[in-house]
C-alpha cells in the first residue's frame, strides 16, 4: 500500500490518494513514522503535481514540515525547482516554513537563489523578509550564492530587496573564507555584478566596500587574476580601481586564483523517488587552474628575483664599505708646524684632515643603509616561505655593527695623539655626521635621485647604456609585417 503511495505522488493521481487514504484513514500517518522524513509529499514536489500537494496538505498539514534523510523539506525541493505555485500552497498552510534549515543549514531562499528562480525568491522574500540575512553552514548569504552561481537577476532581486528594508550592510557579510560578494564576483570575472553594484547605483557607493580584505589578506583588486590579459578582467578591474580599490597586504604571499569554494549539493540519496542527480547548487565557474598556477608562480618569481636582487647589491655595499674601514686609505696628516719627523717615507698631505671625515662619514653611512636594506628585505617575508635561520642572521648583523664601530673608534684614538680637545671633537664629527645623514635619508634620497635622473636626461652618453628590449621589437615587427601581408592580399583580392 506504500509503494501504491509513493506511485500515485508520483504520477500526480489525486484518485488514487482518495482510494488509499478511504481505505486506511492512518496510512499517512504511518508511512511519516516508518519513512524516516520521506513522505509523498516530497515526491509530489519533486514531480510538479499541484494538484495531489493540495489534497495532501488537506489531509495532513503538518508533512510540510518534514525534512528527509538528505536534509530537504518539500518547500526546500519546490524551491529549488522554481514551482511558485506550491511554493504558495505550502506557505498557506504553513507560513513559518521559510527559515526552516536543510542540509548544510540551508534555507528555501537559498535553493531558489542557487539556481536562479527569481520568483520563487520574491515570493520567499515577501513571506519572511529577514531570510535574506540568514547565512548557511559555509556562512554566506543568499547574495553569496547568487554571485557564485553567476545568478544575475537574482542579484538585482536581493539587493532591490536589501535597499527597500534597509539592510544595505549584509552586502558587506563574509563566508566562512572571509570573501565578500565583491571578491567573489570580480575573482568569478563576473563583470555584470561588479558593475551593477559599484557603477549602477545599486546602492551608494559608500555601502560596498571595495577593499574588504579576505582570510588570504586579498582585496577584490587581488583576485580580479591581474596577469591575465582578456578584455573582461580588464574592465573589471578598471571598475574596481575607479571605485577606490587598492591592492591587500597578501597580494604577494597568496594564491591569485579564485576564492570561490565549490560545493557539491544535489538531490542525491538512495531514495528512488527523488528525481536523482537534479542539481540544487552548482559549482561556480572557476578559471582555469593551469592558467591561475601560472598567473600566481609568475608574481611570486617576479617578485622574489627583485628581492633577492636587492640583497646581492645591499651585501656587496656591506662587503666593501666594512673592508674600506679594516683597510683604510693610508692618510696620515701631519702638522707641519710640529712635525719633527725626519722619517722620508712619510708623505706631508694638505688637506689630509678634509679626506679623512669624507671618507669616514661616507663610508659609515653607505655601511649603515646598506645594513638598514638587509634588515627590511629578510624582514617582509611571505608566511608561506619563512626565511630560515632568520634570528642567527640578524644577530650576526648587530655583531658586525658592533665590530665596525668599535674598529672605527680603535682608529679615530689612534690617529688623535695628543691633540687639543677641539681637534678631537673635529676628529669624532664625521661618524655623527654620518647618523644625521642616516635620519635624513629619505630627503636625501630624493635629491640624489633628482638630480641623476636630470644628468641622465643630458643624454651625455647617447644610447650607449640603453637596455633594448629585443622581444617588443620583435613582436612590432611581427605586426607590422602581418599588417603589410593583409593589405598585400586584399589588394590581390581587389585585382
Amino acid at each position: 500500500m506504500e509503494r501504491r503511495m509513493l506511485e500515485a505522488a508520483r504520477k500526480g493521481n489525486v484518485q488514487e490518494l482518495e482510494d488509499l487514504i478511504n481505505s486506511n484513514e492512518l496510512i499517512l500517518e504511518e508511512m511519516d513514522l516508518e519513512g524516516a522524513g520521506h513522505t509523498p509529499l516530497h515526491v509530489a514536489c519533486v514531480a510538479g503535481h499541484l494538484d495531489f500537494v493540495r489534497e495532501l496538505l488537506k489531509h495532513m498539514p503538518k508533512l510540510a514540515e518534514k525534512v528527509n534523510a538528505d536534509g530537504f523539506s518539500p518547500l526546500h525541493i519546490a524551491a529549488a525547482r522554481g514551482d511558485v505555485e506550491i511554493v504558495r500552497e505550502l506557505l498557506i498552510v504553513k507560513p513559518h516554513l521559510c527559515p526552516v534549515k536543510g542540509r548544510e543549514r540551508r534555507i528555501a531562499l537559498h535553493y531558489a537563489t542557487a539556481n536562479g528562480k527569481v520568483d520563487v525568491m520574491k515570493v520567499l522574500l515577501a513571506a519572511w523578509p529577514e531570510s535574506v540575512e540568514d547565512t548557511t553552514a559555509r556562512e554566506e548569504t543568499a547574495l553569496h550564492l547568487a554571485v557564485k552561481n553567476n545568478r544575475f537577476d537574482a542579484v538585482v532581486v536581493l539587493v532591490d530587496h536589501l535597499k527597500q528594508h534597509k539592510k544595505e550592510q549584509v552586502i558587506n557579510w563574509k563566508d566562512h573564507k572571509a570573501n565578500t560578494a565583491l571578491h567573489l564576483a570580480a575573482a568569478g570575472k563576473s563583470f555584470e555584478v561588479v558593475n551593477f553594484l559599484l557603477c549602477k547605483h545599486a546602492v551608494e557607493s559608500k555601502v560596498v566596500e571595495v577593499n574588504a580584505v579576505n582570510e588570504h589578506g586579498l582585496t577584490p583588486l587581488d583576485v580580479s587574476t591581474p596577469l591575465q590579459r582578456e578584455a573582461g578582467d580588464r574592465e573589471i578591474r578598471e571598475i574596481l580601481i575607479r571605485a577606490g580599490a587598492k591592492h591587500g597586504r597578501g597580494r604577494s604571499n597568496s594564491p591569485a586564483s579564485s576564492p570561490v569554494p565549490a560545493d557539491d549539493n544535489n538531490f542525491g540519496g538512495g531514495n528512488s523517488h527523488q528525481a536523482a542527480g537534479e542539481e540544487l547548487v552548482k559549482d561556480a565557474p572557476q578559471a582555469s587552474p593551469h592558467s591561475q598556477s601560472k598567473n600566481s608562480n609568475a608574481e611570486k618569481e617576479s617578485f622574489g628575483d627583485i628581492r633577492n636582487a636587492l640583497l646581492v647589491v645591499a651585501a656587496l655595499i656591506a662587503s666593501a664599505t666594512y673592508q674600506s674601514v679594516l683597510q683604510p686609505p693610508k692618510i696620515i696628516e701631519i702638522d707641519i708646524d710640529n712635525n719633527k719627523s725626519n722619517d722620508p717615507s712619510m708623505t706631508k698631505y694638505n688637506g689630509a684632515g678634509l679626506v679623512y671625515a669624507l671618507f669616514l662619514g661616507g663610508n659609515t653611512l653607505g655601511f649603515m643603509v646598506s645594513v638598514q636594506m638587509i634588515i627590511c628585505l629578510t624582514r617582509f617575508v611571505p608566511n608561506h616561505a619563512r626565511l630560515p635561520l632568520k634570528l642567527p642572521l640578524r644577530l650576526s648583523l648587530v655583531a658586525m655593527i658592533l665590530t665596525y664601530f668599535c674598529f672605527t673608534l680603535s682608529l679615530l684614538l689612534t690617529t688623535m695623539g695628543k691633540r687639543n680637545s677641539n681637534e678631537k671633537a673635529l676628529r669624532m664629527m664625521p661618524l655623527m655626521l654620518a647618523f644625521v645623514l642616516l635620519l635624513m635619508q629619505h630627503w636625501l634620497a630624493r635629491a640624489i635621485d633628482y638630480f641623476l635622473e636630470r644628468l641622465v636626461g643630458l643624454h651625455l652618453l647617447g644610447d650607449m647604456y640603453r637596455l633594448e628590449d629585443k622581444d617588443s621589437e620583435n613582436k612590432d615587427l611581427e605586426k607590422k609585417g602581418k599588417s603589410k601581408g593583409c593589405k598585400c592580399s586584399l589588394s590581390l583580392r581587389l585585382c
